[in-house]
């Protein structure tokens, strides 16, 4: 699943597990990949997107993760209560984010970031401006979300018209509103997750402690990945 001549159509960001659900993933990616391709008019023996269903726990981003999701035109989050405790996908999610501030997209600046439930949730507010309601998904999906749809045997139908309208979204998202690719090649300590609580400012009552604690706070927005190099990985 390495990455692909052509900048990919999607990428896949995931918490992996070591075991059932990382298979459940890989046969979704390899299912929405096939899909993708047929509406983008490429051939199958091409890669239409990114999954890295190899890594394993410890290991830092490969340089074949880097590259594609510094070019990926759809970021395409699967949301479980395990994702938003992961650094390594709140760091995939906030190098997207910062593409996406760099984008001219003269419409909703959000719209290239498909999430998608991998089970029932309360979605953490860093996902709420996105729309990961997608009633065009379907009612199946809606009710049982997408880890349900996939091992389901009784779900199949409902699945592959997921998978297809899943398919031409992403193709008509990377058509129609393309994504700056990243500036640079961040490795693993250079990003700060998107779901870490920023620093909290010193307060010494001060106006010239206001005027600094709001630059502060402007910097450390997750609109873009946050510089680090002091941070430690911290596995999925």
């Amino acid at each position: 699943m390495g990455s692909s001549v052509t900048p990919p159509l999607f990428f896949i960001s995931y918490v992996h597990d070591s075991g059932e659900d990382d298979r459940h993933v890989r046969r979704f990616y390899e299912k929405l990949n096939h899909d993708v391709l047929i509406f983008a008019g490429r051939r199958q023996s091409e890669s239409a997107g990114f999954c890295d269903c190899s890594i394993r726990l410890g290991q830092l981003w490969s340089p074949a993760l880097i590259e594609n999701l510094s070019t990926a035109q759809v970021f395409i989050p699967i949301m479980s209560p395990a994702y938003f405790q992961s650094e390594a996908c709140g760091k995939e999610w906030a190098l997207f984010v910062s593409r996406l501030s760099r984008t001219d997209r003269s419409g909703s600046p959000d719209s290239s970031i498909i999430p998608l439930l991998w089970v029932p949730m309360t979605v953490p507010g860093i996902a709420e401006p996105y729309q990961f309601k997608e009633a065009t998904f379907g009612a199946e999906y809606d009710r049982v979300k997408l880890r349900a749809l996939i091992r389901g045997k009784r779900h199949r139908d409902e699945y592959d018209a997921f998978v297809q309208l899943l398919a031409e979204r992403v193709v008509t998202l990377s058509q129609v509103a393309p994504v700056a690719a990243a500036r640079d090649r961040p490795g693993f300590d250079d990003v700060r997750s998107a779901f870490s609580a920023p620093p909290a400012p010193r307060l010494n009552g001060g106006a010239g402690d206001s005027t600094a604690r709001e630059q502060r706070v402007k910097s450390l927005r997750v609109d873009r990945p946050i510089l680090n190099t002091n941070l430690r990985e911290d596995p999925r």
